[in-house]
C-alpha cells in the first residue's frame, strides 16, 4: 500500500508546478499571438497562404515542395505558420500551361490567390457560311453577317467585369481597375497583404493596345503589331499570359459568350479557353 506523500514534498511538488507554470504561460502566449520559432530566426511571428485552384487534377507546389493535388471536394490549399517572406507557388494540370505565382507573406496576415490556369491547346477555328475545302466550321450567312457587322462597330474602350473591376483601353495601353472608387481592393491588386494598388497594367508595353475584354476568366487583348492574347489580371509577380491569334492586324470581339476573331476577311471562333 502506497504512502501518502509528506507535507514537505508535497509543497515542493506544488512550488516545482507553479514555476512550471510560470515558465510555460510566456511561450504559450506567444504562440497563441502568432509566433512561432524558426531555426535561424528564433521567435517570430507567423503568417500563411491560401491557394484556390478552380480544376481538379492540379499539383499544388510551394518552394518545390509539393502541398497537394486538388480535386473534386478539395479545391483549397491553406499553409500556416510560414516565416515573413517570398515564396513561390507553382500549380501544374496536364492540358494546362503551368502557373506560378509569387506570394509576400507578412505577419499574422493571410496572403491568398486563385491559380489561373489557361489551356495548353488554344485553336482558332476558320467560319464560313459556303460549302469550301478550307472551312472548318459552318455557320449560317445570318450569323456571319452579324459577326462581321460587330466589327464595323469600335471596340469598346471600358468594359466592367463581374468581380468589380474593369478594363480601359488608354492610349494604347490596356488597365484593369477597380469599378467602384470606393470598395476594397481585391488580392489581385496587392502585392503584399498590407500594400495594395489601384491599377493592374495588362498591356503597358512598345505595342499599341486596340482591344480589350473579360473573357475565360481573363483578360483578352488585342494589338496592332502582334494580334490576339489572353492575360491574367494581378499586380504579383508573374501573371500568366498566352497568344491566342497572334497575327499582325488581327482583332476579336466577344459575341454572344463566343470569342471571335477577325483576320483580314477572315473570321474565326476561338476554342480551348
Amino acid at each position: 500500500m502506497m504512502q501518502p506523500l509528506s507535507r514537505n514534498k508535497r509543497r515542493l511538488y506544488l512550488f516545482g508546478l507553479i514555476i512550471l507554470f510560470f515558465i510555460c504561460l510566456p511561450v504559450a502566449l506567444f504562440f497563441a499571438s502568432g509566433y512561432s520559432f524558426r531555426t535561424g530566426f528564433g521567435l517570430i511571428k507567423t503568417g500563411g497562404i491560401y491557394i484556390s485552384v478552380p480544376y481538379a487534377g492540379a499539383d499544388v507546389s510551394l518552394n518545390g515542395k509539393i502541398v497537394g493535388t486538388s480535386g473534386i471536394l478539395k479545391r483549397g490549399f491553406y499553409i500556416d505558420n510560414l516565416a515573413p517572406s517570398s515564396y513561390e507557388v507553382v500549380v501544374t494540370r496536364e492540358g494546362s500551361r503551368p502557373w506560378r505565382r509569387t506570394l509576400v507573406v507578412e505577419e499574422n496576415l493571410v496572403s491568398d490567390t486563385s491559380a489561373y490556369l489557361i489551356p495548353a491547346d488554344i485553336r482558332a477555328v476558320m467560319l464560313s457560311y459556303t460549302e469550301s475545302a478550307s472551312t472548318t466550321k459552318m455557320i449560317s450567312r445570318a450569323q456571319y453577317n452579324s459577326y462581321m457587322a460587330a466589327f464595323d462597330v469600335p471596340a469598346a474602350t471600358t468594359t466592367r467585369g463581374t468581380r468589380g473591376e474593369s478594363v480601359f483601353v488608354e492610349n494604347g495601353n490596356i488597365n484593369v481597375r477597380l469599378s467602384d472608387k470606393g470598395a476594397l481592393p481585391t488580392s489581385n491588386f496587392c502585392g503584399r497583404p498590407s500594400y495594395c494598388v489601384k491599377v493592374i497594367p495588362i498591356e503597358n508595353g512598345p505595342q499599341t493596345s486596340v482591344a480589350a475584354a473579360f473573357f475565360g476568366g481573363g483578360i483578352v487583348y488585342a494589338t496592332k503589331e502582334k494580334g490576339v492574347f489572353i492575360a491574367e489580371a494581378d499586380v504579383r509577380p508573374t501573371p500568366s499570359a498566352a497568344p491566342v491569334y497572334a497575327r499582325r492586324g488581327a482583332t476579336f470581339r466577344v459575341i454572344d459568350g463566343n470569342l471571335i476573331v477577325k483576320d483580314g476577311k477572315n473570321l474565326y471562333e476561338i476554342e480551348g479557353l
